[in-house]
C-alpha cells in the first residue's frame, strides 16, 4: 500500500523536531571560562640582577643629562612604592622618574627602570648614597594595562590639576590615552574583586569620572644571578 505524501510530510516534521529536542537536551551548558571575568593579572618584571647588570634581554641607555639622589641626607633612603624585592630604591628627583632603581657596579651611579612594557633601563649618576632597604609589604603597580587597552603609569610627584568634580581626590596614574586615574584614598585601584578596577577622568581634572577594569598590573623585582 502506497503512503500518502502528507502522511510522509507527516512524519519527516516529527522526525526532525526530536531531532532538534535532543539536540536540546545535549547541548553543554556554558562553562565558567565563558560567563565569569578573568581575574587580573598580577606580573612581577625583574628586569636586574642581583649584581646590578642588566637580565637577558634588557639594554642599558646612559643619560649624564641628569643626576639622581638615592639616599642623601635631605631625602633618605627610600625603598621602590612598586618593588616586591628589597634593595630597589625610589631616587630623587620625581622628574627624573627614578621610580625604581638598582646600585650600578659602576662607581656612583645606579640604574633605573621606567616603562614595564619597554625592555630599557636608564644609567644615571647618582649624588646620594644607596643603603639596603626592605620592600614595602604593600607594593604599589608599577604599570596598569586596562582592559581597553590603555597603560598607565604610576604618578611619582609634580603638581597636578583637582579633579573638578570630587574635591579632594587626586591623580595617582597618568595614561597614554591622555587620562589619569583618580583616588579617594591609597591609590585607587579597587581590588576588592578578583577583577580590579580603577576610576578615570581626564588628567586635566575637568570631565566625567568614569570605571574601569585592570586587565594586568606590573610590578618590579630583581632577577636572581
Amino acid at each position: 500500500m502506497r503512503t500518502p505524501p502528507l502522511a510522509i510530510l507527516s512524519i519527516a516534521l516529527v522526525f526532525l523536531a526530536g531531532c532538534a529536542a535532543q539536540t536540546a537536551a545535549v547541548a553543554p551548558p556554558p562553562t565558567a571560562a565563558t560567563t565569569a571575568t578573568t581575574a587580573t593579572e598580577r606580573v612581577v618584571i625583574r628586569p636586574v640582577t642581583d649584581s646590578g647588570v642588566p637580565a637577558p634581554g634588557y639594554s642599558v641607555t646612559d643619560d649624564q643629562g641628569i643626576a639622581v639622589d638615592c639616599g642623601g641626607t635631605s631625602f633618605g633612603t627610600q625603598p621602590s612604592p612598586v618593588a616586591v624585592d628589597d634593595d630597589i630604591l625610589s631616587c630623587s628627583p620625581t622628574s627624573a622618574y627614578a621610580v625604581a632603581c638598582w646600585s650600578d657596579p659602576l662607581p656612583s651611579t645606579v640604574v633605573c627602570y621606567r616603562d614595564p612594557w619597554a625592555r630599557e633601563l636608564v644609567r644615571m649618576h647618582n649624588g646620594g648614597s644607596f643603603a639596603a632597604a626592605t620592600a614595602p609589604s604593600d607594593a604599589r603597580p608599577l604599570g596598569l594595562m586596562l582592559s581597553d587597552g590603555d597603560r598607565c603609569l604610576i604618578r611619582t610627584g609634580g603638581a597636578w590639576n583637582d579633579l573638578a568634580d570630587h574635591p579632594g581626590w587626586y591623580g595617582t596614574y597618568s595614561c597614554a590615552a591622555g587620562g589619569a586615574v583618580w583616588a579617594e584614598a591609597s591609590d585607587g585601584i579597587d581590588q576588592s574583586s578578583p577583577r580590579w578596577t580603577v576610576h578615570l577622568a581626564p588628567i586635566s581634572g575637568i570631565g566625567p569620572l568614569t570605571s574601569r577594569e585592570v586587565a594586568s598590573a606590573y610590578y618590579i623585582g630583581t632577577r636572581k644571578d
